[in-house]
């Protein structure tokens, strides 16, 4: 990768943290043809995977490339006390 690449791919690597939902390691493009071209492009590169039309996800090279090259440090999720949290119930056995 040269010098400009790399620095083209910082900067879509930003717009894509500042701009785009994360789920984990999944990035929603929102069906944006922005999103789902970051998404393309920074997978031509081995950072991320497409996972379907509308969501990517980071490959272990592309976590690396956030937090060396980009600055981005890994998100923590954090629990609260008496928070709510939603989850799928399951359907009953019959």
């Amino acid at each position: 990768m040269t010098d400009s690449e790399q620095k083209l791919l910082v900067a879509l690597v930003l717009m894509v943290n500042q701009y785009l939902d994360e789920h984990g390691d999944e990035v929603d493009s929102r069906s944006e043809s922005a999103g789902e071209h970051a998404i393309e492009a920074l997978a031509d590169y081995g950072l991320m995977e497409g996972v379907d039309t509308r969501f990517g996800r980071w490959t272990e090279a592309g976590k690396q490339f956030r937090r060396e090259e980009a600055g981005i440090r890994e998100r923590v999720q954090v629990d609260y006390p008496n928070q709510i949290k939603l989850v799928g119930k399951l359907k009953p056995e019959e």
